[in-house]
């Protein structure tokens, strides 16, 4: 562990090297993952390019000599991609006369690393993922979201769901840093696939699955939904996690997906999340097994209705399971995990609700789900268990009473607890607590007559607020508004990407609300602030 934090240390010094001395405020990770990639890369080659890198690390032409060993490697590989998008001889370096070029004294850094016999590639592996978690938490991996870090506990989650004997074809359609393929990998021997079409994504993808040793992989650079690469595979085993509620997926879904959308009644109006499942779906061969993450809005939009009431009534669906709010960076939003399988066994599905098998990670603004939940979650889901307030096993009757609703609360039905209050103590406290408060009143008096202030004590205290307005009439405005509208709280919920307990607290006036969260609440309900803020 000591060596692994000393690691750690030593290369996000020269991350801060990167972002302090040079253009590269954000993104510099990818930088450090290409020359992570020339030295891991060619060792397979049977030749160490970063060795004569750092031969020439005082070369004034170092960058360009960078760049030309990249090149050699997307030929070596036959990968015109990889790395394609960042030149190193474009980086702008600030330095003082006489100062070391930044990039030589990052290869003679990591050359240093290297040579050292007791650090190991898996060492670096993790490293460089704790790194990527910091990058993306500090907002210093920035694309077009943090979405594509999938965290551990949920992978390995996922992983263990869908696991099966033997040795198995695995495929992630948007594979981001490639978290899925790495949980797969460890926990059941695997080959392993993807797809990713954001060029900063697969760099990431690509040099976590060489840095952890992951050899039967193939990666391919390319569209998710209308993609090519897998259009006659059949794998065991699919995972993934999507882009959430996308508009315009329909323009990049391929001629070649257009029957199997229409004989699911996928609606082109309709957000993508279902898209992505169905893709998943005709990738997944007669045995196989399937995980995705989707937002909680997939379980019960009307518009996907239809979808879901084919997928029931074909008994794919295995299982839906709830997982706790904001594991993942940058939003609070919970998500559900769909087990699919074509596999015919019965007609039930199960619900797990495991939205409060959290606790805090390393990481300070996200939780985890800890080793003995994620065990507890798979044992049920083999068992196919029932446990009141946690799991319910429902029949295909039941969901189709329920109008192909999937929202987990329909089905596990939470446990109040029985709580016996004392009256007459209970009495007692508060009669208590009021001569207290009329006790500090008198003192605050006296306290203002000692200091000159006798007109104020003839003045009479009002109740304090805590509120500038009044919460319970923009709470009852907030739900006018939202029914006008048609949402329901767990769709407001998702909009807003926050929990619908939240939108329930506010509605009844029990919460406060950020001047931020108002604003995105006017535009989503297309009203003033004003008419919610007054009667």
């Amino acid at each position: 562990m000591e060596l692994l934090l000393k690691i750690y240390d030593e290369i996000l010094y020269l991350c801060k090297n990167l972002k302090d001395k040079t253009n590269l405020k954000t993104n510099y990770i990818e930088y450090i993952s290409a020359l992570l990639y020339i030295k891991y890369s060619t060792n397979s080659f049977f030749y160490d390019n970063f060795s004569e890198l750092y031969q020439q690390r005082n070369n004034y032409y170092i960058a360009d000599l960078i760049d030309e060993n990249l090149e050699k490697i997307r030929n070596k590989e036959n990968d015109k991609y990889i790395f394609s998008n960042i030149k190193f001889k474009d980086i702008i370096i600030y330095r003082d006369i006489g100062e070391e070029n930044i990039l030589s004294k990052i290869i003679t850094n990591l050359y240093r690393i290297f040579e050292n016999k007791e650090i190991t590639q898996k060492m670096i592996a993790i490293v460089y993922d704790n790194l990527l978690q910091k990058c993306i938490e500090e907002k210093e991996f920035v694309v077009d979201n943090r979405e594509f870090y999938t965290p551990t506990s949920i992978t390995d989650l996922t992983s263990k769901l869908v696991a099966k004997n033997g040795e198995c074809k695995v495929y992630d359609p948007a594979c981001g840093s490639g978290s899925f393929l790495i949980s797969a990998n460890n926990i059941f021997a695997t080959q392993v696939y993807g797809s990713e079409s954001n060029i900063n994504y697969y760099n990431i993808c690509k040099t976590s699955l060489l840095l952890n040793e992951i050899k039967n992989s193939k990666i391919e650079f390319n569209n998710t939904l209308d993609n090519q690469f897998i259009q006659n595979q059949k794998y065991d085993i699919v995972m993934c996690n999507p882009p959430f509620s996308t508009k315009n997926w329909i323009a990049n879904a391929g001629k070649k997906n257009k029957k199997m959308f229409e004989e699911y009644k996928m609606k082109s109006t309709s957000v993508g999340d279902y898209a992505y499942v169905l893709k998943c779906l005709s990738c997944l061969n007669e045995n196989g097994n399937m995980g995705i993450i989707l937002p909680h809005g997939a379980l019960f939009r009307n518009s996907e209705k239809e979808t879901r009431k084919k997928l029931i009534n074909k008994g794919y669906i295995k299982a839906v399971i709830g997982l706790p709010e904001n594991l993942f960076f940058g939003t609070r939003l919970s998500v559900v995990i769909l087990i699919i399988s074509k596999r015919k066994n019965d007609d039930t599905v199960l619900f797990i609700d495991a939205s409060k098998e959290y606790q805090d990670s390393k990481h300070k603004k996200c939780y985890e789900i800890p080793e003995e939940s994620v065990q507890k979650i798979v044992d049920i889901f083999n068992e196919r268990k029932e446990i009141e307030g946690f799991s319910h096993i429902a029949t295909t009757q039941e969901i189709e009473n329920n109008e192909y609703n999937l929202s987990i609360k329909k089905y596990v039905k939470q446990i109040k607890p029985n709580i016996k209050v004392e009256k007459i103590p209970l009495a007692y406290k508060i009669l208590n607590l009021e001569r207290e408060a009329s006790i500090l009143e008198e003192n605050i008096k006296d306290v203002l007559e000692v200091l000159g202030m006798d007109e104020v004590t003839n003045l009479k205290i009002p109740k304090t607020q805590n509120y500038d307005f009044d919460y319970s009439i923009l709470g009852k405005n907030i739900r006018e508004q939202r029914k006008k509208k048609g949402y329901t709280q767990e769709e407001l919920a998702e909009k807003l990407e926050i929990s619908f307990k939240y939108i329930a607290r506010i509605e009844s006036g029990a919460s406060g609300i950020k001047i931020s969260t108002l604003a995105k609440l006017c535009k989503i309900l297309n009203i003033e602030a004003d008419k919610l803020l007054f009667d």
